[in-house]
Parts: C-alpha cells; structure tokens; sequence
C-alpha cells in the first residue's frame, strides 16, 4: 500500500506541476475536470447511501464554473453558479414524484456539492490568474498536499492520541502538528525560491500561508470524511491507487485555495 501511495503521489506531483507550468485555458480546463471528477464522486456517496441528487446538473455545473473561474470578473462565477442553483432546485422540484421519501435531502446533497466542489474548487483557478500566480498558486497548494503526506508518514511512526476517533480514527493529534510543520516548511522553501525572481514574495510570506494552510486545510478532509462515515464508505472512489478518489485528494485544496486567495490579496499584493 505505501508503495503504492508513494507511486502514486509522485505522479499527482508531476502532473499538477506541469499543469500549473501551462497555465492559461490548458490549466483551467485540466482543474476542470478533476473538480468534476470530485463532484461525481460528491453525489455518488450519496447515491450508494440511497438518496438521489442530480449528478449530470451537478458535474457539468462544476465544469462550467471552473471554467467561469478563468476570467477576472466574480461576476462570472456568480452568474454560472445563480444559474447551476436555480437549474438544481427546479430539477428536483420536477422529479418530485419519482423520489418523494427522499426529495429534500436529494436536494440538499445536490446544492451541497455546489458550495463544496464547485464554488470553493473555484478558488484554485482564480489564484493561478493573480499577478505572479504561478508562484501564488503553488505557495497555496503544495503545502496543502504535502502536508498530507508529512501527516501521514508522521503519524505513522509516532502518532498515538487520535485527533478525531469516531470521525477519522486513522489520524492522530502528532501526525496533525507534523502536516502543520510540513506545511509550514514547503511554503517557507517555495516563498524562498520565488523570491529569486519576485521580489515581493518571500520565504516568510511562504511561511505565513503555509502555517496557515496546514492549520485549516485538515477540516476539508475530516468535512469529508463525516460524509463517508455517514454511508460507511472507506473512500469516495477507487481512482487513485493508495489514496482512494479524487476528492480523497483535492478536500484539503478546496480549504487552501480560498484561505490563500484572500490572506495573498488582503496582505501580499
């Protein structure tokens, strides 16, 4: 299982960088999909619990507010996701009768993975088009990611007074604090290197979004995993080897692109 992990870590790592290297509509539309990916993966938890949300209106609302997400303008966004959410209600309201005993929660679900896919994985594109956001982008997203990994292996090793044991009783409080530090160090070292070329960016800004990435970003995984607690599920999907779905991947990206986009325009542009 840890090689596994590990192969496949290494291949999420190369591909998320080459696709933030090519930024513009090829970087957009490659988040794109896997937000959309995440979002089947969203509705499908709730499909195997037996509830019925509305997965076409759903994954193609997140694809098109990703894509919505590359131009400046929120109102964009705003436009796509007022449309995705009137779209949603009315399809339920017109289905009523095929799902009566569950209709509310179906429509619950299927707002809820608007909010938690689509509009917060919205943020991961709009960092990349900020001034510099190469850089911006991965100050925010490595930490978060590699977090993971410190957490992990950290925990593995030392970590013996569970965080959250009827949420998620694989995570301990030390393999918490080793994600904190891992964080805080990869977005010290991005901060760093950027610097070289941008200089208003710097290895202490890196530190200052990274402690707070580590910090937040575990409450995306653990939002999660009360979902897949609720339908007794170990993992959203089977898609990655060693890691489980998509989403299993992106919840703790979801916190960091919007606690990065407003801590970097609020105090570093």
């Amino acid at each position: 299982m840890l090689a596994k992990r590990a192969a496949s870590t290494a291949t999420i790592i190369v591909f998320g960088f080459l696709l933030v290297l090519a930024g513009g509509w090829i970087y957009t539309i490659g988040v794109a999909l896997i937000l959309s990916t995440a979002a089947w993966e969203y509705v499908s938890m709730f499909s195997k619990g037996g509830y019925f949300p509305t997965d076409y209106a759903v994954i193609a609302g997140t694809f098109l507010t990703a894509l919505a997400s590359r131009f400046e303008s929120p109102e964009s966004i705003l436009l796509v996701i007022s449309i995705l959410i009137m779209a949603v209600i009315a399809w339920h309201i017109l289905t009523y009768s095929n799902h009566q005993q569950t209709a509310g929660i179906d429509l619950a679900a299927s707002l809820s993975a608007i909010v938690f896919i689509a509009f917060l994985g919205s943020y991961i594109i709009r960092l990349r088009f900020l001034p510099d956001g190469f850089y911006w982008l991965l100050i925010a997203i490595a930490p978060a990611g590699i977090s993971d990994i410190g957490a992990y292996l950290i925990g593995s090793v030392i970590g013996s007074h569970k965080m959250a044991p009827s949420l998620s009783p694989g995570k301990t409080i030390e393999g918490y604090l080793g994600g904190v530090l891992t964080a805080a160090v990869t977005g010290y070292a991005i901060g760093a290197i950027a610097n070289v070329t941008v200089p208003h960016i710097s290895g202490l800004t890196g530190l200052i979004i990274g402690l707070a990435v580590g910090i937040f970003c575990p409450l995306g995984d653990l939002g999660k995993s009360l979902l897949k607690r609720q339908f007794n599920l170990k993992n959203t999907s089977d898609l990655i080897p060693g890691h489980g779905g998509v989403l299993d991947r992106v919840d703790t990206w979801l916190w960091a692109g919007v606690i990065s986009y407003y801590l970097i325009r609020a105090f570093f542009m």
